[in-house]
């Protein structure tokens, strides 16, 4: 049962979708994926090469999450 007015506040906050891509860099996760493996190199210098979450970084929590289900 909702007792709180922010219970209900947060119930019609709808969650934003997961980013799939670096926008600032225009480099998708799935690329920076596949560069690390086929690169056999880590995802910092992936980044830093690519330039990817370097500028606004909005992308960095969602790029990890996607890496590390990736690794699971």
């Amino acid at each position: 049962m909702l007792t709180h007015v922010a219970d209900c506040e947060a119930l019609r906050t709808p969650t934003p979708p997961a980013m799939t891509r670096c926008e600032c860099a225009g480099v998708s996760f799935q690329e920076i994926a596949q560069r690390m493996e086929s690169e056999r190199t880590t995802l910092d210098e992936i980044c830093r090469r690519t330039q990817c979450g370097n500028t606004c970084t909005a992308c960095l929590p969602d790029l990890a999450l996607f890496i590390a289900a990736r690794q699971r």
